[in-house]
């Protein structure tokens, strides 16, 4: 794809914007805005909780807003493109994606990890890439962008990585690892705030979910990425036997303190 071809189509949704048929569409756009907070505003009631991953503090800020907007917005521009060449939808898909992909990563790391410092900067990161994908996809220079990256390319072994699978994979490998940490956050506060057993039992089994989906997480994200998660079983042999060996006395000193509990 040429830059000719992406000026061509910038153009062609600029003009589209300047008919009259872009009207309606923003019409319904707000309509569709308008329904998915209400619908969100009805679901959450009284049951709006500080910290809520869906709902947020304040219903639009949470992820369940921009998912039903965008899937609203969708259905529309579907049913409409037969009718008129569509425009707004085409601009505010992309924004409603990008949205949807802030809210989710912010609110999951605020409530998986509430006292790290480095949350913050991830997730201006997180809106930086996001809003610029946005401008990318929009005005046609992302498949440019990806064409030139296919060509920045190395070998590792016997075969051959490139600086779009790089990417690709690094952005895959982020969103695995955040929907883990959103499932071991719920499973969490539902051990943590159950009833039945002692909090201590409780409070282990919440950390060994935790470990158990970050290390699924891992791997998938792994795989996501290009590497083989066999090529480090070797590694992670040595690795365990070294820290069985190391970490014998405080595994035993840590049974004991359940025992005892």
């Amino acid at each position: 794809m040429t830059l000719d071809i992406a000026t061509r189509e910038l153009n062609e949704l600029l003009a589209a914007l300047a008919q009259a048929g872009a009207l309606s569409e923003l019409a319904i756009l707000i309509a569709c805005t308008a329904l998915a907070w209400g619908l969100v505003r009805l679901w959450s009631g009284a049951r709006v909780r500080q910290g809520s991953i869906w709902f947020g503090e304040h219903v639009i800020d949470g992820v369940l807003f921009p998912l039903l907007a965008l899937a609203l917005a969708y259905a529309a521009k579907s049913t409409l493109s037969g009718s008129l060449q569509p425009a707004v939808f085409r601009i505010a898909i992309p924004i409603l994606m990008s949205l949807a992909v802030i809210r989710l990563s912010v609110r999951v790391l605020e409530a998986s990890l509430p006292k790290a410092r480095w949350v913050r900067a991830v997730e201006k990161s997180i809106s930086w890439l996001a809003w610029g994908g946005v401008v990318l996809w929009v005005t046609g220079l992302l498949p440019l962008l990806l064409d030139a990256m296919n060509e920045v390319g190395w070998k590792v072994g016997a075969t051959r990585v490139t600086l779009r699978n790089v990417v690709e994979g690094t952005i895959t490998a982020g969103f695995v690892m955040v929907i883990a940490l959103w499932v071991s956050a719920a499973i969490e506060r539902r051990l943590l705030y159950g009833t039945g057993e002692s909090l201590s039992f409780r409070k282990m089994g919440a950390t060994l979910v935790r470990a158990a989906l970050l290390l699924l997480g891992l791997l998938l994200s792994l795989t996501a990425v290009g590497i083989d998660p066999t090529a480090l079983s070797v590694l992670g042999g040595a690795l365990g036997v070294g820290l069985g060996f190391g970490l014998q006395k405080i595994a035993a000193n840590y049974v004991s303190g359940f025992v005892v509990l």
